[in-house]
């Protein structure tokens, strides 16, 4: 079951900081991928031609059609709603009980976030 709304209620100009700080992430974390700069073999493909921001049941933000691949399986990555942090973006392993942090405050990949990579098991 998808668990991602993209007709949510919008709320302007709250939601608008909210999808672009998302959209900011993704785009970083995406750019660090096609650079190949990325700690483990990662890769991303949009499905269409238009992101599809949705809500997830947590309340947080996340493109339902960008699919990363983290060592060749696929996570969700979102971003934590009203967040205050550069870069709020947070990758999901087994559900909301196994969240790491992907960057630090400057837009580096977090230690969190490499040593999740480093121990991932193919």
């Amino acid at each position: 079951m998808d668990n991602r709304n993209i007709e949510y209620t919008r709320v302007i100009p709250r939601d608008l900081f909210n999808e672009a700080k998302l959209l900011k992430c993704m785009g970083r974390l995406c750019l660090l991928i096609h650079d190949q700069l990325t700690p483990v073999d990662m890769s991303a493909s949009l499905e269409g031609e238009q992101f599809e921001i949705g809500m997830l049941l947590d309340g947080s933000l996340t493109i339902k059609n960008l699919h990363v691949n983290v060592m060749g399986e696929k996570f969700t990555f979102k971003t934590t709603y009203n967040s205050k942090r550069n870069y709020p973006l947070m990758i999901e392993y087994q559900g909301s009980e196994g969240e790491y942090l992907v960057f630090d405050e400057s837009g580096q990949f977090s230690t969190e976030f490499i040593e999740f990579c480093n121990n991932i098991e193919v």
